[in-house]
């Protein structure tokens, strides 16, 4: 990605926002809290050492939503998985992080970061680092605007130009990835005017390159307000 000072024309529509509701099953309580997670599962339970109700969610489980019996339940957990399970305070995998590594079984207290009652969604992966990311929710084919760093939090989708984004994502967006066949020049104001100045030269329009990903720097986050698609980046 780079910055650019042509001037440039229409924007694109934001389309769908992405996310689909986790589904969990939920386990029986045992005599042993931590005798229901079966290998290959990642548990969460509503109250300490494995005990209160459980619920068991798979690699393929959605879990960027929960439901109301869930959201900001669970106390502690139990990764059986050979997969890092990431837990998030927010929605789709957005505010604290707490990443627990394969065969974790003990309370959310634990972790370098405490969330205990504060989890709203999770996902399983296969390393450590992928805990900071939620670029992998991106469909090919489609530009997606993240709202926070490393294509976490709420995120929306786009295939065509928009003049300007509205109160859903005006001055919102952190992360972007790219996966068109085309550039993308983003603007500052709606109507693609407005310029940013930095170190006395002014820039017109901040441009992800077909294919790349990445998290916004300052001073262009979180300013953008409009964008559109260009063959070449001389026509931002």
């Amino acid at each position: 990605m780079h910055s650019t000072t042509s001037r440039g024309a229409v924007l694109a529509t934001l389309l769908a926002l992405i996310g689909v509701f986790a589904t969990y099953r939920a386990l029986p309580a045992g005599a042993d809290g931590w005798q229901d997670c079966s290998t290959g599962q990642f548990c969460l339970y509503t109250a300490a050492d494995g005990s209160g109700t459980a619920w068991a969610a798979g690699p393929d489980d959605d879990g960027q939503t929960y439901g109301a019996d869930r959201d900001d339940k669970a106390v502690s957990a139990w990764n059986n998985t050979p997969y890092w399970a990431c837990v998030y305070a927010d929605a789709s995998y957005g505010g604290g992080i707490q990443a627990l590594r394969p065969g974790f079984r003990g309370d959310l207290s634990l972790g370098s970061v405490d969330l205990t009652g504060d989890v709203s969604s999770h996902k399983l992966a296969k390393a450590k680092s992928g805990c900071r990311t939620g670029f992998e929710r991106c469909p090919d084919g489609r530009l997606c605007l993240f709202a926070e760093p490393g294509g976490r939090g709420e995120a929306t989708v786009s295939t065509a130009d928009n003049p300007g984004y509205g109160a859903a994502w005006d001055n919102k967006v952190v992360s972007v990835w790219n996966r068109t066949g085309q550039h993308v020049c983003f603007f500052r104001a709606p109507d693609y005017t407005s310029t940013w100045t930095i170190d006395g030269r002014d820039y017109d329009a901040y441009v992800v390159l077909r294919g790349d990903s990445t998290t916004v720097p300052a001073p262009y986050a979180p300013t953008f307000s409009s964008h559109k698609f260009v063959d070449s980046t001389s026509e931002c």
